[in-house]
């Protein structure tokens, strides 16, 4: 089963441990700007979100690449990138949906996460497990189970026990009350 980052943005508290880890990690310097995965924040929402290159199945960064630089290795489950062949064209960075693609301020090269060979140390450092690398079926069953969450108050307003509905049965359904 291939593995996927998770985030939950609930339990990012901006303390931006993963930066650190990952520009020490990568370039042997604790200096966020040299991170692959970055913490934006939205203030008025009051979140802030952990952000990295999503290792795509279909990379658009893949597909616009003139030369090749970036390849997809579906037994690791990774986008890699070749720097001998990277010409710095930057057209990954504008064909990533998820800003995980950056430059080098320093050296000017494109990088982006490599998974750390495998046991991502951004993951490995997050004390409030907002950033977890897991199973996609174990995420599945936990998007499935805040969907049930979510919908649950729904079924008890309109008073639907046992079997199987669809969310869009409950308009046929009246509310109790």
């Amino acid at each position: 089963m291939a593995k996927i980052f998770y985030v939950d943005p609930s339990k990012c508290t901006g303390c931006r441990t993963c930066e650190l880890v990952c520009s020490i990690k990568n370039e042997g310097v604790a200096n966020p700007v040299l991170s692959r995965i970055r913490v934006i924040a939205d203030k008025d929402r009051g979140l802030r979100v952990p952000t990295l290159c999503q290792q795509c199945q279909d990379a658009p960064c893949v597909s616009v690449c003139p030369v090749n630089a970036l390849k997809r290795d579906n037994v690791l489950g990774i986008t890699k990138l070749d720097k001998d062949r990277c010409i710095g064209c930057k057209m990954c960075i504008s064909a990533c949906p998820f800003g995980g693609i950056a430059v080098n301020p320093l050296s000017g090269e494109i990088f982006k996460c490599d998974l750390c060979g495998g046991d991502p140390q951004c993951v490995r450092f997050c004390e409030d497990k907002a950033i977890m690398y897991l199973e996609s079926d174990v995420v599945v069953m936990d998007k499935k189970r805040g969907a049930l969450e979510r919908q649950a108050p729904l079924f008890e307003q309109y008073g639907v026990r046992g079997g199987i509905v669809r969310v869009a049965e409950l308009a046929t359904h009246r509310p109790r009350g």
